[in-house]
C-alpha cells in the first residue's frame, strides 16, 4: 500500500485531445490515431491496476505509433495536437518508470 499516496499525486488521465482537431479538419479519424488510442487506453487500465511494466510499454508503443503517423498526417491542427499529446504520454511513461519501476539499491 506504499504506492497509493504516489498514485494520488500522479493520477493518470484519459486519452483524448485529438477529437477537437479531428472535428475541425472534418475528415475521418486516421488509423494511426485509433491504434494509438487503443494502446494508451490499455496503458491507462494497466496503470490503474498497478501493472506498471505493462502500462509503461503501452504508453511507449502508443507514442511510437503517434510519432510515426503524425509525420504523414495532412492536417496541421491535428499534427500539433497529436505532438502535444505524445509529449504528455511520454512524460507519463517516464513518471511511471521513475516512480514505480526504478529500483534504488539500498
Amino acid at each position: 500500500m506504499e504506492a497509493e499516496p504516489e498514485r494520488l499525486d500522479h493520477e493518470p488521465w484519459e486519452p483524448g485531445g485529438q477529437q477537437e482537431e479531428e472535428d475541425k479538419e472534418g475528415g475521418p479519424t486516421p488509423a494511426y490515431l485509433s491504434q494509438a488510442t487503443e494502446l494508451i487506453t490499455q496503458a491507462l487500465r494497466d496503470e490503474k491496476a498497478g501493472a506498471y511494466s505493462a502500462a509503461l510499454q503501452g504508453y511507449r508503443d502508443g507514442v511510437h505509433i503517434l510519432l510515426q503517423g503524425v509525420a504523414g498526417d495532412p492536417a496541421p491542427a491535428r499534427r500539433e495536437g497529436v505532438k502535444k499529446k505524445a509529449a504528455e504520454y511520454l512524460k507519463r511513461a517516464e513518471e511511471i518508470l521513475h516512480l514505480h519501476l526504478t529500483k534504488v539499491p539500498p
